[in-house]
């Protein structure tokens, strides 16, 4: 039997836009890092301040980016599980498989990302990602389950790490994590590529670390797991039809985002983030419950504006999110051509305000791109890899082609 991807007419464009939305988010979160801005002391951030408007957009970006967007992507690539669960399912597949084999190409493309860039998520994904196996013939009920005791267990880590780890194993006198971290990002500035992939790879150990003391290993799991239950229960087709449902959502969701999120602020201003105190661990708990609860309103909300005439313009998100590999190392191959010291070395030169303009530009630049590329091809250009290696059957790229057969 010949094995073929996702039929066309089988894609929920929704999800496609939705994708879209959460790469955008995750582009403006990642400017400021990229252009160094992030990294720098108060004083270097004042000096590009053009606006006076730094102090405002910081809060702006913690309480409508910070972890939203990211945490949205995990959300979606959970229904994107359940959805090659009924593919597989339908076409007699060996979905376990199957799956595994496409996450171990996921991984190889993430590690050949996370060379370049130490933000990659992909890896992490493709890793956790081999936990849903274990779900793939789960009820809706026990994943919503599995789903809920996840989201438990991020909400308590903070408590465990201090009392576990900062108790048992407190930072040596003098020891910076996070000033050793901004110290090797400077290295981007340089125009030596052996010294800027050696702090790469430095820096990639950091995040690693970063991933288990923050619970952030533990919030994909979550999410991809409530986005498996979405997806289980094709919540995300026929949205007129559950629209009672994402009312419900939104009602419950916003505000609790809102709150949670407007805490946030000043809480992150006075709590350092090495050592864990109590104050840490309960600035990380409220994180982990507003920050869900964010993200489902935003999911809600952007299904609910997409039954509307809003529906309209949301639709030019699609073609982004349709390639959302390809769009998310894109953004990674600007951010490191245009502010590392080996390409156009815009480091350090924009402020805030600049840093979310540009990333706007180049979003909408790659949505238009995008739109372009598939009047022409099937698939991405890293969407065709994936999908080539992962079926190893011929793959049609160019949609003449496939008119043709």
């Amino acid at each position: 039997m010949i094995h073929a991807p996702v039929a066309e007419v089988e894609r929920a464009d929704v999800l496609d836009a939705l994708r879209a939305f959460a790469l955008l988010g995750i582009f403006i979160s990642h400017v400021p890092g990229f252009s160094g801005f992030e990294f720098m002391t108060a004083a270097g951030q004042a000096a590009l301040d053009r606006f006076g408007a730094n102090a405002w957009l910081d809060a702006a970006l913690q309480f409508f980016i910070d972890g939203k967007f990211f945490s949205l992507f995990s959300l979606l690539f959970g229904i994107g599980f359940a959805v090659q669960i009924e593919s597989a399912i339908r076409a007699g597949r060996n979905f376990t498989r199957h799956f595994s084999r496409r996450l171990a190409i996921l991984f190889a493309i993430g590690v050949a990302h996370a060379l370049f860039w130490y933000g990659d998520i992909l890896k992490d994904y493709a890793l956790i990602g081999l936990l849903l196996l274990a779900t793939a013939r789960w009820t809706p009920k026990s994943t919503a389950v599995a789903a809920a005791a996840a989201l438990l267990l991020r909400a308590f880590w903070p408590l465990i790490v201090w009392m576990l780890v900062a108790q048992t194993a407190p930072l040596e006198a003098g020891a910076n994590p996070k000033g050793d971290f901004f110290a090797l990002t400077e290295t981007f500035a340089g125009t030596d590529p052996a010294a800027i992939f050696a702090a790469n790879l430095e820096l990639l150990r950091f995040k690693a670390l970063q991933m288990l003391y923050e619970g952030k290993a533990i919030s994909i799991l979550a999410m991809f797991l409530l986005g498996a239950y979405i997806g289980k229960r094709r919540l995300y087709r026929d949205l007129a039809l559950h629209e009672p449902l994402l009312r419900t959502v939104f009602a419950v969701s916003a505000p609790i985002g809102i709150i949670g999120n407007a805490l946030l602020i000043p809480i992150g201003a006075t709590t350092p983030n090495y050592p864990p105190s109590p104050m840490w661990v309960l600035q990380h708990m409220v994180f982990a419950v507003a920050v869900p609860a964010m993200t489902l309103a935003y999911a809600s909300g952007f299904a609910l504006l997409w039954t509307r005439r809003a529906g309209k313009f949301l639709r030019a998100l699609a073609p982004a999110g349709r390639m959302a590999l390809t769009t998310y190392v894109s953004q990674s191959l600007i951010g490191v051509a245009v502010f590392y010291g080996i390409g156009l070395n815009w480091h350090g030169t924009l402020g805030l305000a600049d840093c979310i303009t540009f990333a706007l530009a180049v979003f909408a630049l790659q949505c238009a791109a995008s739109a372009f590329w598939f009047s022409l091809f099937r698939f991405g250009p890293l969407e065709w890899l994936w999908r080539r290696a992962t079926y190893g059957t011929p793959l049609p790229m160019l949609r003449r082609t496939l008119a043709v057969a």
